[in-house]
């Protein structure tokens, strides 16, 4: 639908912030906020630039450019700056942006949009020898705590909280959790929509799941579940919206499909020549979730019988497949994979 030169290193991340406003992190230190709305599509470009693409291909409006840390591999993660607040189409809510540090590997950025500015700074532990921040989740808990998960080079995840009403420098944040799962670097890490769960995945074959049901009592813990998938080197996990299942991208070029709530695998999905490095799940809303396709159209009880001939005719049994095949494809999860082979694969499951 449309394509662009956003950024003048490799994406890391892409966030949405409303449903037409884009957020990519690149490994030229930029983070950009895009608007991406329909009318803007229309103009854009299409090629891929292994299709000879120009290379000055029109833009949408780059709302927002700010500098932050890219020399890890670690992208970023954002949430609604208060929990009350949800971006809508029309407006966007201020949000926080949580990404490494650019001088202390293991210290992590609190940054403010719509301002840019840097509000508030996490230094390393000093307790624990971590390296490199490698993920992290900042996001808002069922009691409206604002917490932030952090996966590091050493295998170790650490969770901060923060209770005062507003982010800011003298901000401080309160050690929950420490727990070292893994033996290599941790790759990703996803929170279940509940907000009672996280998993983790790592360079190593471990996949770990916690419980978010913390203490305000710094402690270190041991996972809820783990288990060993003999498949080192899984990363991109991604909880599914109705929080049953998960995916990870592997690099052996196959994604895995797992059960969140006993962690066994479900299903290994090959098609992918070379690694894969990224999962999503097409999201369902849940209120709208039983929602069908029309089959007619109904009278109206206060038009007359005269007038009732003027209705619209009956949809064809063309036109009935096709309105079911669009009601279906807005109904199902969609898994999509991608991976070093530059193609995008989507897959209907469970």
């Amino acid at each position: 639908m449309a394509v662009w030169k956003g950024h003048e290193g490799a994406i890391m991340a892409i966030r949405h912030w409303t449903n037409d406003r884009l957020v990519s992190h690149g490994r030229d230190h930029k983070l950009r906020v895009w608007q991406v709305r329909r009318q803007d599509i229309a103009v854009l470009d299409t090629k891929l630039p292994g299709d000879g693409a120009h290379p000055d291909q029109a833009q949408p409006w780059l709302s927002h450019s700010m500098p932050v840390n890219a020399l890890n591999f670690c992208a970023f993660s954002m949430c609604d700056e208060t929990p009350e607040q949800h971006s809508s189409d029309a407006e966007a809510s201020p949000q926080l942006i949580a990404s490494p540090n650019g001088l202390d590997s293991g210290g992590i950025d609190i940054f403010q949009l719509p301002s840019e500015h840097r509000v508030s700074q996490i230094p390393s532990d000093t307790t624990l020898t971590t390296g490199m921040v490698m993920a992290v989740s900042l996001f808002h808990d069922s009691s409206s705590r604002l917490l932030l998960i952090s996966g590091y080079e050493d295998g170790q995840v650490i969770i901060l909280s923060h209770h005062e009403p507003e982010v800011n420098a003298k901000s401080k944040w309160q050690k929950l959790m420490s727990s070292k799962p893994h033996s290599q670097p941790i790759l990703s890490l996803d929170v279940s929509p509940s907000r009672e769960h996280f998993i983790t995945s790592s360079a190593d074959a471990t996949i770990a799941k916690f419980t978010l049901q913390l203490a305000d009592v710094p402690y270190e813990t041991r996972p809820e579940r783990t288990v060993n998938t003999k498949h080192a080197g899984q990363q991109g996990l991604n909880i599914r919206s109705d929080g049953k299942i998960f995916a990870t991208a592997g690099w052996d070029g196959r994604v895995r499909v797992y059960s969140a709530k006993t962690m066994k695998e479900l299903a290994v999905l090959q098609w992918h020549k070379q690694g894969c490095y990224a999962t999503d799940f097409a999201a369902i809303d849940p209120e709208n979730g039983d929602i069908h396709a029309g089959t007619g159209t109904e009278s109206d009880p206060d038009i007359s019988s005269s007038q009732s001939a003027e209705v619209a005719p009956r949809p064809t049994a063309l036109e009935l497949i096709k309105r079911q095949r669009e009601e279906k494809a807005r109904q199902t999860h969609w898994l999509a994979a991608g991976g070093k082979d530059g193609k995008i694969s989507l897959w209907d499951i469970y």
